[in-house]
């Protein structure tokens, strides 16, 4: 359906990325700028569902340069999203990609949301994660809050 909305303003692009005009889904995406962004599918129901449970987002615009970015600001943050799934390592590895995608940009990534939709976060996961920072030395970040059944969870990382 998400999909269908997007086709319906930009067209099928062939691909999963599609154009997307900002001000179209004003509705849909509260607080936003009025620019062009390239979101994924599941980067459109990620802002979305954080959105719509209150949280004040702005995207970031995508650089026409091909420039590494973080995705948005949050609470007079940028923030890097990650949509995978409920296993640490996968966390883990797209947290370092995007770290080192980042450095050859000179861009900095150091606050990270974990989009999670509906599935819960284990007590075993959030343990996990919390010793993100002390497993990767060489990669570490200041905040990573998941975002799990409608409500974000802030991860104490040690």
């Amino acid at each position: 359906m998400l999909s269908e909305k997007v086709n319906k303003y930009c067209g099928n692009c062939g691909s999963s990325k599609r154009p997307v005009i900002a001000n179209i889904a004003k509705k849909n995406i509260p607080n936003i700028l009025q620019l062009k962004y390239e979101l994924e599918d599941h980067e459109i129901e990620a802002y979305n569902d954080i959105a719509s449970a209150g949280a004040k987002l702005r995207l970031i615009p995508k650089s026409n340069k091909g420039l590494s970015t973080n995705d948005f600001i949050f609470s007079g943050k940028q923030w890097e999203m990650k949509n995978n799934n409920t296993k640490y390592k996968t966390i883990r590895n797209s947290i370092k990609k995007s770290i080192v995608s980042a450095k050859n940009h000179n861009v900095v990534k150091e606050n990270f949301i974990e989009y999670m939709g509906n599935h819960k976060l284990s007590d075993k996961l959030k343990d996990q994660l919390g010793l993100y920072n002390f497993r990767n030395p060489n990669y570490k970040i200041k905040n990573l809050l998941i975002f799990s059944k409608r409500k974000f969870i802030k991860i104490k990382l040690k």
